[in-house]
């Protein structure tokens, strides 16, 4: 039997408790019927993982007591951040938050490009849906969900990330993205310090592709163009492919 996992914030654990509150605590009570002396395990979104038994349930919160503390539990080796330009379905989009969030994404940045044609964002609606896939993956760590983000602004803000990658096929060379994991997805740590986690940010157009003065921009931006392979793919597709190959690197 697969382990189900629930959420609660940082601030809900002190010491060796926690409580979860909310809908959290009406699933525990109201249909698992757990009690006092039953074991659960609990996640924080910040990368740790709780073993804990039941101490005391009421109507409305279940309080724990903290037997053991995983750190970064199920999580990748690698932080990927995935930009993704905007998409006129919105059920879409709630996929890709989803499928990202399970295959372990630290970062999801809606985008707006030149060739956008919804500028409507459901970032509540996301949020939620990344807390669920959390715990239906078994992951510790929660996926900050950003506002809105101009193409020029993350341009701007992308000289934070060890690597940067955007899938465009019309580049006179590009490589595929386990190439370009192999030859600079390492992050040369200085002699005194540990090695670093290597972040990465993926960038994916829009339904319409990328404007040439996008390209331009990224390239000078240090981008490194990469392939999916032969066939042309929906947003939505290469976004996962591309979140796949990057965090099984």
């Amino acid at each position: 039997m697969s382990t189900e996992y629930f959420y609660v914030r940082p601030e809900a654990v002190s010491g060796k408790e926690l409580t979860v509150e909310g809908d959290e605590a009406k699933h525990i009570i109201r249909v698992l019927r757990k009690i006092a002396g039953d074991m659960i395990w609990v996640v924080d979104g910040a990368g740790k993982a709780y073993d804990t038994v039941i101490t005391s349930v009421n109507h409305s919160e279940v309080r724990c007591e903290v037997l053991h503390v995983e750190e970064q539990l199920n999580e990748p080796d690698i932080d990927v951040t995935l930009a993704v330009a905007l998409l006129k379905h919105p059920a879409r989009m709630d996929w890709i938050v989803e499928k990202a969030t399970e295959l372990g994404i630290r970062r999801f940045i809606p985008l707006r490009t030149a060739r956008v044609i919804s500028h409507s964002i459901k970032q509540e609606r996301w949020y939620s849906i990344a807390v669920a896939a959390m715990k239906q993956s078994g992951r510790s760590f929660l996926p900050q969900i950003y506002p809105m983000t101009p193409f020029e602004m993350l341009m701007e803000h992308s000289s934070e990330y060890d690597l940067k990658i955007i899938p465009y096929e019309q580049a006179d060379h590009v490589f595929s993205i386990a190439e370009t994991m192999k030859h600079r997805g390492t992050v040369q740590p200085k002699a005194d310090e540990p090695k670093a986690q290597k972040s990465v940010l993926i960038v994916i157009g829009p339904e319409g592709g990328f404007t040439d003065e996008e390209i331009d921009a990224a390239e000078r931006h240090a981008f490194v163009q990469v392939s999916l392979g032969k066939r042309r793919l929906r947003t939505e597709t290469a976004a996962i492919v591309a979140t796949a190959l990057v965090i099984g690197a």
